[in-house]
């Protein structure tokens, strides 16, 4: 078990090192006409779904990942401290939309890298930003291979941040 003080004060720099300010975002307003369309008539549900046709869904990605790890499920939604009734309601439906922190909390226990966290966090809706000190820390952790969701959650909750698992 790696020493905590260590990791602490080795968050802590690399907190200082990627954090960047978060910027206030803008918000635009559409009215009216948008290309000779309603926007009140456009069916946002049937253009995602459409978007989506062939992409694999977070429960299909995560699981293919769980079978290339070699691991049984069980023992990956543990280490992810998701209980067995919630990974159930993940395999099971195509179409679930997990919290960010049930997919890092995945991605960590599956001992993914960077790219697949991101693909992974990607089919979810989601993305790693370092404008976001939660996402900081976890990508700290990813970094240095320390593959241990409850010491990533020990940081997580001393910088008052949410938890992985779920």
């Amino acid at each position: 078990m790696p020493d905590i003080k260590n990791i602490e004060n080795l968050v802590q720099a690399y907190i200082a090192k990627n954090l960047k300010e978060q910027s206030e975002p803008k918000t635009i307003t559409m009215q009216g006409v948008f290309g000779g369309v309603e926007l009140d008539e456009i069916d946002f549900k049937k253009l995602l779904a459409q978007a989506r046709t062939g992409q694999e869904t977070f429960s299909e990605m995560l699981l293919k990942f769980i079978k290339e790890s070699g691991e049984k499920n069980s023992a990956v939604y543990t280490r992810a401290n998701i209980d067995r009734r919630h990974f159930s309601k993940i395999a099971n439906n195509p179409d679930y939309k997990p919290s960010k922190q049930t997919v890092l909390a995945f991605a960590i226990a599956l001992k993914l890298d960077f790219e697949k966290t991101e693909d992974l966090l990607a089919v979810a809706g989601f993305t790693l930003s370092k404008a976001n000190l939660a996402d900081v820390i976890v990508s700290f952790f990813i970094e240095y291979k320390i593959f241990d969701v409850d010491l990533v959650n020990q940081m997580l909750y001393k910088y008052n941040q949410p938890l992985l698992g779920g």
